[in-house]
């Protein structure tokens, strides 16, 4: 995920590896590369801002990315049903688990 060194100085080392599975996880989801798809640093800008509102769990993470995503390729008349969050029963997929 592409960050800038400004950005990297205000989150620790956990915060971006979280940060970095659920970017994968939800350029995954949309059938898109991490690193070299047009809209990566866009996806890396909503991860951070979720991450950032207090989302700290990898699966809902990259959930709430990839559909606000969706949103976008909605508003140019892409249209795909949104992906669904199922919170693990026992241990959240975090980086920790």
């Amino acid at each position: 995920m592409p960050f800038s060194s400004r950005d990297q100085r205000i989150h620790s080392t956990t915060d971006w590896n979280i940060m970095q599975k659920a970017h994968d996880q939800a350029s995954k989801m949309l059938d898109r590369c991490p690193k070299t798809h047009a809209r990566c640093n866009h996806l890396a800008k909503i991860v951070i801002a979720i991450y950032e509102s207090g989302v700290r769990d990898i699966d809902e993470l990259a959930v709430m990315a990839a559909n606000r995503e969706l949103n976008v390729l909605a508003e140019h008349g892409h249209f795909r049903q949104p992906f669904r969050y199922q919170p693990a029963e026992k241990h959240p997929n975090t980086l920790h688990s």
